[in-house]
């Protein structure tokens, strides 16, 4: 079956297109498919993880990136009512295509503990006015390395991790997903005073496209001295 196109949007890095194949969506940037519904199965261990990675029963999550919402509904689904689940889309786009179309067939329901906003991640952590969060989850591009838009390279270098870390509680988590392993980035975390643990998140039917989940904490030294 054919893909239909659903909508589309200007956005500062180019076009985004929303398409669907009845209740199957998938979102292009540039003509590149971005992410596709038909598999998921990485997206929902994911917001999974996020939910149970800081070991709190009732944790305060920042996730980066709306997309087709599969990250957000599975952290929704683990905590239940408990904790908080604040969403930061860039593209109010994005947000308006999941209420319409797609949030019908991923979270009917969206529960009283999540918010989403229409704000750049990275702005929204610069500003310094918002709660600490045990978890800050990243699911904007396809990860570190290969970036859909340049602005969420700032996201994963050094200077960038410590930004996302001087917003966490204390042995709070940074949690990456990436559609690939970066050996690279690994070193530079590393390097810059965080521990990495690298997790298989699922098989997308090969072996050489499975995905992955990088977990950050900052080493405790490492933090006294930024």
């Amino acid at each position: 079956m054919a893909w239909e196109l659903v909508d589309s949007a200007d956005v500062p890095d180019g076009l985004l297109e929303l398409y669907r194949q009845d209740d199957v969506f998938m979102i292009r940037a540039n003509g590149l498919e971005l992410m596709n519904g038909l598999g998921h199965q990485s997206e929902v261990a994911f917001g999974t993880m996020a939910a149970e990675v800081s070991g709190k029963a009732s944790p305060n999550i920042l996730l980066g990136g709306l997309g087709l919402g599969y990250t957000l509904a599975a952290a929704a689904r683990a905590l239940g009512e408990k904790g908080s689940i604040t969403v930061a889309e860039l593209s109010p786009a994005v947000i308006a295509w999941f209420d319409r179309y797609i949030s019908p067939t991923v979270l009917p329901l969206r529960p009283g503990n999540v918010t989403v906003l229409a704000s750049d991640i990275g702005d929204l952590l610069r500003a310094g006015t918002g709660p600490l969060y045990d978890v800050i989850a990243l699911d904007v591009d396809n990860g570190p390395e290969a970036l859909v838009s340049p602005r969420n390279a700032q996201l994963y270098d050094s200077a960038g991790l410590h930004a996302l870390a001087a917003q966490l509680t204390p042995d709070g988590v940074i949690l990456l997903w990436s559609a690939f392993e970066s050996p690279s980035f690994v070193a530079m975390a590393m390097e810059a005073g965080f521990s990495v643990h690298s997790s298989v998140l699922a098989s997308v039917g090969r072996a050489d496209l499975c995905h992955y989940a990088y977990s950050l904490r900052l080493v405790q030294d490492a933090h006294s001295k930024n």
